[in-house]
């Protein structure tokens, strides 16, 4: 999403929030809201505009979009880490979402463990959010609630979507939005109420085929938890 006026983009990473960051700031951006097929409008959207084209656009395609200009501005992303994301990404309604007969569509909740196979899939064809922020050409090590540069000159800045209001407010008091009529947080949910009890025999399996593969990278923002720090964070996630 980009805010001209600011010099300030945001990165929507699938599953961070993107879509109530969007409620609360599509009305100060450049950008509109574009709808079609099964999308709502709310949990399912597309953004376009002078310079975003895609919903989750890179840090490198508003670069080149913007030009030299991009130098000046601040590009911000919320993180949450990579199994977490995947997990929830796989239970995400928009891939059970079934079109009706009459018309419509439903969603089928699917609740059964994650197929390994599917699962894999899934991590191999999304980017990561090294990828999404071109993390290899931003100097030092980039982290949540911190601030670092890209090679474009552009300054990087990392929310943390474990405190995804916080988040939130940072970036309005920053780029000078009034926020103090600011929607009911509301995250696109999963399909599954206890993905961990669905997947209890299988959460070290998952971990690794996220960890190992090009996600894996996105460790680096946060501090290390372990298998118990995965654990409880994936309970708050999921039962809050």
């Amino acid at each position: 999403m980009h805010f001209a006026k600011q010099h300030s983009v945001f990165i929507h990473v699938p599953k961070t929030g993107g879509n109530f960051f969007t409620r609360c700031f599509l009305r100060f951006s450049d950008d509109a809201m574009v709808t079609s097929g099964h999308q709502d409008g709310a949990d399912r959207f597309e953004l376009s505009g002078d310079t975003t084209k895609s919903k989750h656009q890179t840090l490198v395609e508003y670069k080149d979009l913007i030009g030299p200009g991009f130098a000046d501005y601040t590009v911000y992303a919320f993180a949450r880490p990579p199994v977490e994301r995947m997990i929830s990404l796989y239970y995400s309604p928009h891939r059970w979402m079934r079109k009706k007969d009459g018309g419509g569509f439903d969603l089928d909740a699917r609740n059964e463990p994650i197929d390994l196979a599917e699962f894999k899939a899934l991590v191999s064809s999304n980017k990561s959010i090294s990828d999404l922020l071109d993390a290899g050409n931003i100097s030092g090590r980039l982290k949540v609630n911190e601030t670092a540069q890209h090679a474009s000159g552009a300054r990087v800045s990392l929310l943390d979507f474990a405190d995804l209001r916080g988040g939130l407010e940072k970036f309005g008091r920053e780029n000078g939005f009034d926020l103090t009529d600011m929607p009911v947080q509301k995250v696109n949910s999963s399909a599954v109420n206890d993905p961990l009890s669905l997947n209890a025999g299988q959460v070290d399996r998952l971990r690794q085929i996220v960890l190992e593969s090009h996600h894996g990278k996105d460790q680096q923002f946060f501090p290390r938890k372990g298998v118990k720090g995965l654990l409880d964070s994936l309970a708050r996630f999921f039962n809050r």
